[in-house]
């Protein structure tokens, strides 16, 4: 088993999670990768490249695919990557392609329906026929 070391570190808003969870997954890396976002902080557990464990701690604590998904939407904050042998089952099930495809439907999804939320807001309000029924 190879001693935990810290090989890469940096910020999120320079280099993004899915730009860093695909270079890991080429070069096959493995490790844990440790985010954090004001006092929320996550870990990516990797084998191979692929992301077989995942962790949200702090007030909104989650874990598995959901948490994967909420950590590739973090826009901001802190990466380290540790070597280390992650041992355990493939929790995530999923490659990394089909996860970054998945956070980016998931977010285009989100930002279509605030588009609609902020139109509908700006529509006027028009009153029915009903309104206008009785003499004039």
């Amino acid at each position: 088993m190879t001693p935990a070391r810290s090989i890469l570190r940096g910020d999120l808003d320079k280099i993004g999670l899915p730009t860093l969870l695909t270079i890991l997954d080429m070069e096959k890396r493995g490790g844990i990768l440790i985010l954090q976002r004001g006092k929320q902080l996550g870990r990516l557990f990797l084998r191979e490249g692929r992301v077989i464990r995942a962790q949200i701690e702090g007030q909104h604590r989650q874990s598995g695919a959901d948490a994967v998904m909420k950590l590739l939407a973090w826009n901001g904050g802190v990466f380290e990557l540790w070597q280390a042998d992650v041992i355990g089952p493939d929790e995530i099930q999923r490659n990394t392609t089909f996860l970054l495809m998945e956070a980016a439907r998931r977010l285009d999804e989100a930002q279509n329906q605030r588009r609609s939320d902020e139109n509908a807001d700006e529509r006027p309000n028009y009153v029915g026929h009903e309104a206008f029924a009785g003499p004039l």
